[in-house]
């Protein structure tokens, strides 16, 4: 069943394979093929040293310096050398990136809102999303451009745009509230998609 969308979506199944597709999307149609690690999993394996407890300017300005190392990191990683900045106990790049996260959420600006609540305390904002995610449906769909197919679709509930048109107005204005799934089950769901194929 895995493969069936490759009878039902022939163009999906060889898209990766037009030239016009390698030169514009180089780097997604390795990571698809499983020659190229995302650029998370590089994250996750980038050494950054950093105090967890500095302010949150001097955070920002550790990133803003390990970001100019990933991207050499990547390139490097690329073109087919060894990850020698890889972990030994140490704190990632990536793990940088979660620090952060919880900081703004802690007086949350992820939107155009910029509410300032404290999502890790309960407050609920503008957009009411606290800690954990909302999620509507996750599946495989079928009906994107080629180049996404099979793509693995997560609907999570709450939007803060309020489009007049809004095509999923159900779930991004919380008429549906979803299930609640923490951070560590929405990856065992994002890695499920990719285990079913999904792009």
């Amino acid at each position: 069943m895995k493969e069936m969308w490759r009878l039902t979506r022939p163009d999906a199944a060889a898209i990766l394979e037009d030239p016009r597709v390698k030169r514009s999307l180089p780097r997604y149609v390795e990571i698809v093929k499983n020659r190229k690690q995302a650029k998370f999993v590089i994250a996750k394996s980038m050494a950054v040293d950093y105090d967890q407890n500095a302010p949150t300017e001097t955070l920002w300005k550790v990133h803003g310096e390990s970001l100019k190392e990933f991207y050499n990191y990547e390139q490097e990683l690329d073109g087919g050398g060894s990850p020698d900045r890889v972990l030994g106990g140490e704190r990632s790049f990536f793990d940088l990136k979660v620090d952060l996260a919880r900081r703004v959420m802690s007086s949350c600006v992820f939107c155009v809102r910029r509410c300032e609540a404290d999502r890790l305390s309960g407050e609920r904002g503008y957009c009411r999303g606290g800690v954990e995610f909302s999620v509507s449906s996750t599946f495989p769909h079928h009906g994107e451009e080629p180049e996404l197919v099979p793509s693995g679709t997560v609907f999570t509930c709450g939007c803060t745009i309020t489009c007049i048109h809004c095509q999923n107005w159900g779930i991004s204005q919380w008429r549906e509230h979803g299930t609640p799934v923490k951070a560590d089950k929405m990856a065992d769901l994002v890695k499920s998609l990719r285990r079913q194929g999904c792009r």
